[in-house]
């Protein structure tokens, strides 16, 4: 219950602490506000198929692999933005918006792959709000960050150690403890 309400929420608080800061992030890196607002409609369109994308390696080599891919992913994007290089920033941009859409398919899928869809209903009811206090940490870590930084960059810094932190709590989630139809299927493949 932990490690899947753990890990999907870090994944969502790094997406909400790039996403709310990426227009100033993006002034600050030399665009002007309307070619940074303009980079936030391209990501929602690059996001669209980020999404659609990580759904299949879910689908193909489990979520457990998928929120890994994913998470080394996005340590690659904002690493990317983070060099304040012009091909960085371009780089980082794709990237991002891949990881954007991406993101939102594992709050989903890693309860319903541990708890399978007996227990998933339940107990979605509970990590729900759990992911949703993890999510909502990101302005303290930004407000933080920036603090002692004094910019965006250190706050990216701090989601890249945060990304690093939730591979390897990921590396421990059983990814079908509780799922009864995967056990049952196992079970008949194993006869």
């Amino acid at each position: 219950f932990w490690l899947a309400a753990v890990t999907t929420g870090i994944y969502q608080l790094v997406t909400v602490g790039v996403m709310t800061q990426l227009v100033v992030r993006n002034m600050q890196l030399g665009f002007t506000q309307v070619q940074a607002i303009s980079i936030m409609t391209v990501l929602a369109a690059i996001g669209v198929f980020g999404s659609w994308l990580f759904g299949v390696i879910d689908q193909k080599w489990g979520t457990k692999k998928a929120m890994i891919v994913f998470g080394l992913w996005y340590i690659c994007a904002l690493i990317s933005n983070i060099t304040e290089t012009k091909a960085g920033i371009y780089l980082s941009v794709f990237m991002i918006g891949m990881a954007i859409g991406g993101s939102a398919n594992f709050p989903t899928s890693l309860p319903a792959a541990i708890f399978g869809r007996h227990g998933f209903e339940k107990v979605n009811s509970v990590i729900f709000p759990v992911q949703g206090i993890i999510t909502s940490l990101n302005f303290m870590l930004s407000g933080i960050s920036i603090a002692l930084t004094g910019s965006l960059r250190g706050a990216y810094v701090v989601f890249v150690c945060i990304l690093a932190l939730n591979l390897l709590l990921i590396k421990l989630v059983d990814e079908h403890k509780y799922n009864k139809d995967f056990m049952a299927e196992h079970h008949e493949l194993k006869n």
